[in-house]
């Protein structure tokens, strides 16, 4: 008897222990490449929300954390690519990426001294969202920082935008 009562036992606790250790759900990689950001892990935090991204459909409320995740750590990593991923994210999700991304984006490329990316995330913002102000604002702020650094072909590149 009792080891039909541990073998049932066992048998009920499998399903549980085997989800132990198993692979990581896409909240589980989403919150675990928010912790890598926050301790500057650039790389865990890019392998973190990609894994979730190659699991999450696009219509998923997390999607929208995870693509911006990803573009925060390619920022430090590899800029143009950073561009790239947020062009692309923004262009399919349109309305779903709002003035406080587009911004975001762009003071965290401009603070890195990214000057050419942070200026093609403007230029597209100011086309797609000729309105915005904050968009146009962040022409002003990436100018500044551009001036300060010296950065002639950034400033050439502002100019043709209409901010010198």
């Amino acid at each position: 008897m009792k080891r039909l009562t541990l073998a049932l036992g066992l048998m009920l606790l499998a399903p549980t222990l085997g989800s132990c250790g198993g692979a990581a759900t896409p909240a589980d990689n989403v919150q675990s490449g928010s912790t890598a950001l926050g301790k500057s892990d650039w790389r865990a935090a890019q392998t973190s929300f990609e894994a979730a991204l190659a699991a999450l459909a696009p219509t998923d409320p997390s999607y929208k954390k995870a693509k911006m995740g990803q573009v925060e750590a390619l920022i430090q990593l590899d800029a143009a690519r950073a561009q790239s991923e947020f062009l692309a994210y923004a262009q399919s999700a349109g309305e779903g990426v709002d003035s406080k991304d587009w911004r975001n984006v762009m003071t965290k490329l401009t603070a890195k001294g990214k000057f050419a990316e942070a200026i093609a995330v403007l230029d597209a913002g100011l086309k797609s969202r000729p309105q915005d102000a904050d968009i146009k604002k962040m022409g002003d702020a990436i100018k500044v920082a551009a001036e300060k650094a010296g950065d002639a072909n950034a400033l050439g590149a502002l100019a043709g935008l209409g901010y010198l």
